[in-house]
């Protein structure tokens, strides 16, 4: 009986499927191990296709956990999390049930490139729409002095302040690079200098701490350039270029536990010391790939399911302007309001466009534990919440604590004291209220950065 040759003829799939692993890796890994378990596996993963291009598939094996982990608090996850959550289940379906084309060298690598190429473009452009507003363009309280302040303080200590100068240049330049420079990709002429450019962008966002939404930027960029129907010198010189990368990311993880787990450098750093690890493979890999590949003029064929991604990534990222979600889908770090009575996006006023009033049924909460925050992750006391959020995070906290939860809300200008959360009607929720995640909102008169 003969052996089935399970090996990818196209290299090309090896390449992006181990790029959509070290992104799984550095999602997980980058800022700590959380699940050092999953962590582990899946540098052992990643580690197989260091080794060799026939464990292409381990890819698949790290999605096993990485899914348990994500897949149950989706779309309550990264921004970046939640686009690996959609388009790692369309990436590891297209293999699937695409094999045996993609075994015979039979697809339309055209149209493959263009839903790349179509998506990287409004994802950009989605998340710097979301940055047109008066509190972005602040010069004070500008979400660009956060994103920069932890590798400003590593350089220059706690107390350095960006010059107002330099924070202007700072805002203007993210719009630049996230609505104008991407679209160079759809031009053959311009593709190279394009993606040098955002090469260049995501090399200062992992120094900012940022290095796990540049992995996964990194394996749309790929899937942007990389020349689908060239030979076997082409692949290999890019395959060692790879492993330059697959190396580095790997270390890059192993350091952020050294200092987490460890006690090695300064925690508060943990994240640009992983950046500066990561880089180093960042730009050996893509200085390979840039130098192999050729760009050349094709004639335009966009077809429906280019446009599909499209559709679908607008409706996601508009989600905040009609009153449902305004986190979690593309809106980080841009200072945006969607409050009717305090919009402040330039182009859209939220009064006209809120089908939903979700956003105006809030809750104020007057006193609550330190310990009970936002997504676990941002205090509340004195915030604000939507009336459908608060339920659904009082309805983890119930969960997580076996004593009673004490607190202390206003809503509809009653004062309410509850002695014991769980009892009440405010940690009541709708199977629905998950997939509809909002921010606390700023206090008034303030311009809080909010992730």
């Amino acid at each position: 009986m003969p052996k089935y040759n399970f090996t990818l003829p196209n290299d090309s799939y090896y390449i992006l499927l181990t790029l959509y692993n070290c992104a799984l890796l550095l999602s997980i890994g980058a800022g700590g191990w959380e699940y050092p378990k999953v962590t582990a596996f899946i540098i052992c993963m990643i580690g197989l296709q260091f080794l060799s291009r026939k464990f292409w598939f381990t890819t698949f094996l790290s999605c096993i956990p990485y899914y348990f982990i994500y897949a149950p608090i989706f779309p309550r996850s990264t921004n970046h999390g939640n686009l690996q959550v959609f388009i790692g289940i369309l990436f590891v379906l297209f293999v699937i049930l695409k094999f045996r084309k993609i075994k015979e060298n039979r697809l339309d690598h055209k149209m493959i490139a263009n839903i790349f190429i179509y998506s990287l473009i409004t994802i950009y452009f989605v998340s710097g729409f979301h940055k047109l507003n008066a509190g972005f363009f602040d010069l004070t309280s500008s979400c660009t002095n956060y994103v920069s302040s932890n590798f400003t303080s590593f350089l220059f200590g706690e107390s350095y302040r960006l010059p107002p100068m330099a924070v202007r240049t700072s805002q203007i330049l993210t719009i630049l690079f996230e609505m104008v420079i991407p679209f160079g990709l759809l031009f053959h002429n311009t593709r190279r200098i394009t993606t040098w450019l955002l090469i260049a962008f995501h090399f200062f966002m992992s120094l900012y701490g940022f290095s796990n939404f540049s992995a996964f930027a990194g394996f749309l960029i790929c899937g942007c350039i990389i020349n689908f129907d060239h030979q076997k010198p082409y692949y290999q010189s890019i395959i060692r270029g790879l492993r330059y990368y697959i190396f580095f990311c790997i270390l890059s993880v192993l350091i952020s536990f050294a200092v987490s787990r460890l006690g090695l450098f300064d925690k508060t750093h943990i994240r640009v010391y992983n950046g500066i690890i990561f880089n180093m493979g960042w730009l050996v890999f893509f200085a390979i790939l840039l130098k192999k590949s050729t760009f050349i003029k094709e004639q335009q064929s966009l077809k429906i399911i280019p446009i599909i991604f499209v559709i679908f990534i607008v409706m996601w990222g508009g989600q905040a302007y009609v009153g449902l979600s305004n986190a979690g889908n593309l809106t980080m770090f841009s200072n945006l309001l969607t409050e009717k009575s305090r919009s402040n996006h330039y182009l859209i006023d939220t009064k006209r466009t809120k089908i939903w009033s979700f956003e105006e049924d809030i809750v104020t909460i007057v006193d609550i534990a330190d310990s009970l925050k936002w997504e676990n992750a941002e205090p509340l006391k004195s915030f604000q919440l939507p009336l459908i959020e608060f339920k659904t995070q009082a309805d983890q906290w119930v969960r997580k604590h076996d004593r009673p939860i004490e607190i202390i809300i206003r809503y509809q200008d009653k004062l309410h004291h509850i002695p014991d959360l769980k009892l009440s009607e405010f940690s009541k929720v709708k199977w629905w209220y998950r997939y509809i995640q909002f921010r606390k909102l700023p206090k008034p008169g303030t311009n809080d950065c909010l992730w």
